[in-house]
């Protein structure tokens, strides 16, 4: 099934290569899952020099693709291909270069996706290049300033904070809605402060728990109360599971 799942994602990256302005595709790391797996895609980022071609060009060049579907939004094709589902992402490379220089001089900013799409070109595998650019964008990552992590730690610990306060008011008003909400903001915070206490960029959000598991460097007693406070809403009450926060 791996040499299917291969063939699948080398055969669209040959036709999207053929597009001017391709710089370089990757596979992303939910192709290597079994895919009886509910996460497993495979997913290409691919990464161009200006605006892929429209969709109706697009869905043309995937002849094979059933249940065409793109994102008026974000540029993003889903589709399946020997019903297997694929999806395919498009990064502008001017976009990525501006981000990867503000990495260098300290001036990136914390964005809602965090450090997700730098993980998205660390673990990437290669598929197509037409130069050195993604080599180069993967040894800039390899490099990445001390202040960086430490300026995504107070970030990251800034937002927990303020989501921590949302959660206690949420419980004292029991607006279970803005509750879930909180809960919500308050872990993906958390998780982002652990992932740059231990000098990584954070995973898609499929691979967080896994990837969170998995760090060297957590708080004593983490895990149990990460479990804790994501039990079902019948197995707690909002109020202990505050209190699990607050800890």
């Amino acid at each position: 099934m791996k040499k299917k799942v291969h063939r699948i994602a080398e055969s669209l990256a040959a036709r999207i290569a053929a597009w001017e302005g391709t710089e370089a595709i990757l596979l992303g790391e939910a192709a290597d899952s079994d895919v009886s797996d509910p996460y497993f895609t495979i997913e290409l980022d691919v990464y161009m020099h200006g605006a892929p071609p429209d969709p109706a060009r697009r869905r043309q060049v995937f002849t094979e693709a059933q249940g065409f579907d793109t994102s008026p939004i974000s540029a993003v094709d889903r589709f399946l291909v020997e019903d297997l589902p694929a999806s395919v992402h498009y990064m502008d490379v001017g976009g990525v270069d501006r981000i990867l220089w503000r990495l260098g001089d300290s001036t990136w900013v914390f964005h809602e996706s965090g450090t997700t799409p730098f993980y998205r070109i660390e673990h990437g595998d290669l598929l197509f290049q037409s130069s050195s650019w993604i080599a180069d964008a993967k040894a800039l990552l390899k490099g990445i300033p001390p202040e960086f992590w430490a300026q995504i730690r107070l970030r990251a610990f800034a937002a927990a904070e303020l989501s921590l306060a949302e959660l206690r008011a949420a419980t004292a008003r029991k607006d279970s809605l803005f509750f879930m909400v909180s809960a919500g903001r308050l872990v993906r915070s958390l998780a982002s402060f652990l992932f740059a206490a231990n000098r990584q960029f954070e995973p898609p959000g499929r691979l967080v728990a896994e990837r969170l598991a998995g760090l060297k460097k957590l708080p004593e007693g983490f895990a149990a109360m990460l479990d804790n406070f994501l039990r079902p809403a019948a197995e707690i009450t909002p109020s202990a599971r505050t209190e699990i926060a607050d800890l």
